[in-house]
């Protein structure tokens, strides 16, 4: 007697949703190693890149939190942190003193020039066997869910 039952097949939906879950888990766990060394996290790595990209221009929380990949409710933490390091500036803005304004340090600009390079890296060996088109079809993809 055969006991197969089709309907008990895992749907490909399923089977796609678990793989980046996995995946993404590998990836920022891959990510988070090389920040580690610094003493940085991967939601303190965004945070720098984010302030990096405005160019000198103040940010507030709100310009930070949502840019941020990891959505959560700890920026304020993530950015106590970067600002004890010295990594980040924080002040209170002059017009409305509810609002910080915030900004990358010089410090903390060079941290990411040592940052980006290993994390490229990783990036490269992680994606290593796709070739261009197979990474612009799998992004195209992505961003159809």
């Amino acid at each position: 007697m055969n006991m197969s039952n089709d309907s008990a097949a895992v749907p490909l939906s399923r089977k796609l949703i678990t793989t980046l879950i996995k995946k993404g888990t590998e990836v920022q766990e891959a990510i988070s190693l090389n920040l580690k060394d610094h003493g940085i996290t991967i939601q303190q790595f965004n945070v720098l890149r984010i302030l990096r990209g405005r160019k000198g221009e103040l940010a507030s929380l709100q310009d930070v939190s949502k840019n941020m990949i990891h959505a959560n409710s700890n920026t304020t933490r993530v950015i106590d942190k970067l600002v004890d390091k010295e990594l980040v500036s924080r002040k209170q803005c002059p017009t409305d003193r509810r609002q910080i304004e915030l900004n990358i340090t010089d410090e903390g600009l060079k941290l990411l020039k040592v940052l980006d390079k290993k994390v490229d890296d990783v990036e490269t060996t992680l994606t290593n066997d796709l070739n261009n088109k197979e990474l612009n079809t799998l992004i195209e993809g992505l961003n159809k869910i």
